[in-house]
């Protein structure tokens, strides 16, 4: 069932206006998790409830945007975030709850009447450095320069064996199958070229940490790039197989960029993950 018809079902003194002006500003709760989505799938086994109570509801933003994300920087133009790893970046499907959404909500409560538009992704289970606009027009002009105004986006990735080569450059073209799995190949097949720097900053017997540096932003780049080189991002289901620390080994760390308003030099950065600091140590 539909969360929407669940709702008309079990909630017989709301009209159908009132339940989806609840779902838009994250009234609804399924199993204890604001989702906003009419379509979003449930069950009789699934907790629905409607906090009517709007400071109660907005607690509850609160502390989802504190358990998925915390704010590095905020203007009147765009928000940079720290995604934690295991909330998607935009919906997808049937998951309206992703960054986007809390972040709408976020402004929302701040009487900031707009949303936020997607910059650049980060896959679900990757966590690091996002970067939001508060209009479109914004978001407009990083696509427009985006190789002329972000100048340095860096991964910490924790791989399931050693590179061969201390440091190199891989390069090669990436398209996606019908099952939107990502393939590499080293010559020309119909899809787009991507290249990815890294360096090894420390190795164990089984382990390594690189230091990875996008030149261009490709679906899976970094995955799938390493995973060329026989060393695929421990914890990657999807391209590789090692599990050791519980989640992918993937970190966005930073992200430097020139303002599009103010023309600023802007520069983030944070800290390696603690779970790959104690693989790495631990090892």
């Amino acid at each position: 069932m539909l969360l929407l018809d669940y709702l008309l079902e079990n909630y017989k003194d709301l009209s159908r206006n009132k339940i989806k002006t609840l779902l838009t500003k994250g009234a609804v709760t399924v199993d204890g998790e604001v989702r906003t989505k009419y379509d979003f799938p449930v069950s009789s086994e699934n907790l629905v409830q409607i906090v009517r109570n709007k400071n109660a509801a907005a607690s509850r933003a609160d502390n989802n945007m504190r358990h998925f994300a915390t704010i590095e920087y905020e203007d009147q133009w765009l928000i940079v975030v720290n995604k934690k790893t295991g909330v998607l970046s935009v919906p997808t499907g049937h998951h309206g709850f992703c960054m986007k959404t809390l972040l709408d909500e976020y402004l929302e409560r701040k009487g900031e009447h707009r949303t936020v538009h997607i910059v650049h992704r980060l896959d679900k289970e990757t966590s690091g450095l996002m970067l939001f606009a508060k209009s479109r027009q914004i978001q407009q002009i990083f696509t427009d320069n985006w190789h002329e105004i972000i100048t340095d986006r860096r991964y910490y990735a924790v791989t399931d064996s050693i590179p061969r080569k201390e440091n190199d450059t891989i390069k090669s073209w990436l398209y996606d199958d019908s099952h939107g799995h990502v393939h590499s190949s080293p010559t020309d097949n119909g899809g787009k070229f991507a290249v990815t720097h890294y360096k090894t900053l420390q190795v164990t017997p089984k382990y390594a940490l690189l230091d990875v540096k996008l030149e261009t932003g490709r679906k899976n780049q970094i995955r799938v790039h390493l995973q060329d080189i026989g060393c695929p991002v421990v914890g990657d289901a999807k391209y590789g197989y090692s599990t050791p620390i519980g989640r992918l080994g993937l970190h966005a760390y930073r992200l430097c960029f020139t303002h599009p308003i103010t023309h600023k030099a802007m520069s983030f950065e944070t800290p390696i993950p603690s779970t790959f600091k104690n693989l790495m140590e631990k090892e």
